[in-house]
C-alpha cells in the first residue's frame, strides 16, 4: 500500500503550494457541456493526502497540470491565458 498524496511542483521542481478542491470522485461518462468529476469537494492547499475514493482537481485555471491525473507529485506550469479577476 502507498498513500495517495497530492504535492505540486513549479517547472524547477520546486514546492507549489496551490488550491485544490477535494471530493469524491464521480463518474462523468456520458455528461455534456463541462461536467464535475468529483462530488462533495472540500478545498484545501497542496500537499495534501487524498483518501481511497477520492479525486482532486485544481481551484483556479492559474496553473496548468503537465498530466491530467492529480496524483503524487505534479509538475505545474502558469497558464499564459489566465487573467486574474477584480
Amino acid at each position: 500500500m502507498k498513500p495517495r498524496m497530492l504535492m505540486t511542483l513549479d517547472k524547477n521542481l520546486e514546492p507549489t503550494s496551490v488550491s485544490i478542491r477535494v471530493g469524491e470522485a464521480f463518474d462523468v461518462v456520458g455528461e455534456a457541456g463541462q461536467p464535475k468529476t468529483i462530488t462533495g469537494l472540500q478545498t484545501h492547499s497542496t500537499p495534501v493526502l487524498l483518501a481511497a475514493g477520492e479525486r482532486a482537481e485544481l481551484a483556479t485555471e492559474k496553473y496548468v497540470p503537465l498530466l491530467p491525473i492529480l496524483e503524487g507529485c505534479v509538475i505545474l506550469i502558469e497558464n499564459t491565458e489566465y487573467m486574474e479577476d477584480n
